[in-house]
């Protein structure tokens, strides 16, 4: 662990004054290395002190005119790596051992395209990193200081983008643009604000007309004139036979909640959209045990995607089957003569006397479940492994068994 709380403070130090900073373009106005280390000091470097965003635009250009013959892709990775680590300051710590192995590099590469920010003008040392102790002594640990940089723009970049910089060195600040900078930032600041591009084809608007609205006397606040507003419609019209109250919602819930453990490939599906399916028989006047009967013995696979869907499918087709009732036009078919009240009853009575009522039962609690699982699991468990080799099929099932039986405790 590389020591930060020991690293001096920079924001206090003086502004520089440098013997050598003066002759980074040359006469031909072509961009020249940093190539000596006196030169990539912060006291003496000749490029300004910057943010994340600038700096990063200030590598990307550096890079893409080639102003330095090993600059590549390496580099700006390598660059974005510090750009995400700086702090409010532009500093930034070196942790070159950690450094490498995140951008999948090596060490000594790492070390040369650090190399080369520092020529281009784009890193200047902040504190050399040592490796002397910073623990008190006697404490049997050893902390070194770390190397911290600072990010930099050259003055070759503030050119060519036509900044108006006042001061030189580390200290100098950018106080406006040329009349041709301008022009290049409002360009650049309409190209990374411009949207970007949908790929997929954007749904179709039509500009319907609106109300115009009435100017009556001298108010500001008018309103559109009354019935011209459509009414708003709802986003999802339930069918009518899923139609439901709270309370029926609630006892389809229910119902479903009976149904499900009873009916192995419903239980696949989701208790309120099995419910929501199950509404229209509910409102039939079937009961659960009347529905668990009925599903069971309906052919489906024994896994369906969507049981819910099978189920008002089944519905569908059941309403399509019935026939439609004539409204009054046609002849009147006779029919018997209605049963009376004590008939009735007494089929109430018989049927109760076949088939009792089945209350549904409450859910049991979750932990119940859990046992019951774990339970049949080491049944299951057990079984496998009380087969004999007649029981298996293949030599490696017995193989298995025989394998399972050893590593089973006493």
């Amino acid at each position: 662990m590389m020591q930060h709380a020991h690293a001096p403070v920079h924001a206090a130090a003086a502004p520089p004054c440098p013997p050598h900073g003066q002759n980074r373009i040359s006469p031909n106005n072509r961009f020249i290395p940093v190539c000596e280390h006196a030169d990539q000091e912060i006291g003496t470097t000749a490029s300004r002190r910057t943010r994340r965003g600038d700096f990063l635009r200030a590598a990307t250009w550096a890079i893409a005119h080639r102003l330095h013959p090993k600059a590549g892709d390496t580099t700006l990775r390598v660059a974005r790596d510090l750009a995400a680590r700086l702090n409010a300051d532009g500093h930034v710590a070196y942790c070159r051992d950690t450094m490498w192995r995140r951008l999948g590099i090596s060490r000594r590469t790492l070390e040369r395209h650090i190399a080369v920010l520092r020529e281009l003008g784009l890193l200047v040392w902040a504190v050399h990193g040592t490796r002397t102790n910073t623990r008190p002594a006697g404490s049997g640990e050893w902390a070194g200081t770390a190397t911290i940089y600072a990010a930099v723009v050259p003055r070759a970049w503030d050119d060519a983008l036509g900044h108006r910089v006042n001061g030189h060195g580390y200290h100098a600040r950018h106080i406006g643009f040329t009349e041709h900078g301008r022009q290049m930032a409002i360009a650049d600041a309409r190209r990374r604000t411009r949207p970007a591009r949908r790929r997929d084809t954007p749904s179709c608007k039509t500009n319907h007309p609106r109300p115009q609205a009435e100017m009556r006397g001298k108010k500001n606040n008018t309103s559109a004139p009354r019935g011209i507003r459509p009414r708003p419609r709802r986003r999802h019209e339930v069918p009518e036979p899923y139609r439901a109250s709270p309370g029926q919602a609630a006892h389809a819930v229910s119902v479903a909640a009976w149904v499900r453990p009873r009916v192995p490939w419903t239980q696949g599906e989701g208790l309120r959209r099995l419910a929501f399916a199950l509404r229209p028989w509910i409102a039939a006047g079937l009961s659960a045990a009347d529905l668990a009967a009925d599903l069971s013995v309906w052919r489906v696979s024994r896994r369906p995607a969507s049981p819910a869907s099978v189920i008002m499918a089944r519905w569908s087709e059941t309403a399509a089957d019935e026939p439609a009732a004539d409204p009054g036009g046609g002849e009147e078919t006779p029919c018997g003569v209605p049963p009376n009240a004590a008939f009735l009853a007494a089929m109430d009575t018989v049927r109760s006397r076949l088939s009792p009522p089945v209350e549904p039962e409450p859910d049991p609690p979750g932990f119940v479940i859990r046992d019951r699982i774990l339970a049949s699991l080491a049944g299951a468990d057990r079984a496998r492994r009380a087969r004999t080799a007649g029981q298996c099929l293949t030599f490696a099932e017995w193989e298995a068994v025989c394998d399972a039986r050893e590593r089973a405790p006493w």
